[in-house]
């Protein structure tokens, strides 16, 4: 399941880090986020890592990932990704 444009806008500066999380009320299994680059976008090149999931005795699986400004000038993104294949 591949979903786009997830969470609010998020602005990061020239090596900024945003700290993410997602969940699900059920396991979903193997999910890749990345970066929702959005317009006008001022130089930014977004990185992501440290993809990471724990999943409760509940059932419900939480994602987490870091988002990286690797540029040399900033903007706004959110989540992209989904379940590897």
């Amino acid at each position: 399941m591949a979903f786009n444009n997830v969470g609010p806008l998020t602005f990061l500066a020239p090596g900024q880090t945003a700290f993410w999380s997602y969940t699900y009320g059920a396991d979903h299994g193997t999910q890749f986020a990345s970066a929702d680059v959005k317009a006008p976008n001022q130089g930014a090149v977004h990185m992501a890592d440290q993809q990471r999931k724990r999943k409760d005795n509940n059932g419900n699986a939480t994602y987490f990932v870091n988002i990286h400004n690797q540029g040399v000038g900033g903007c706004f993104h959110n989540l992209q990704g989904g379940g590897m294949s």
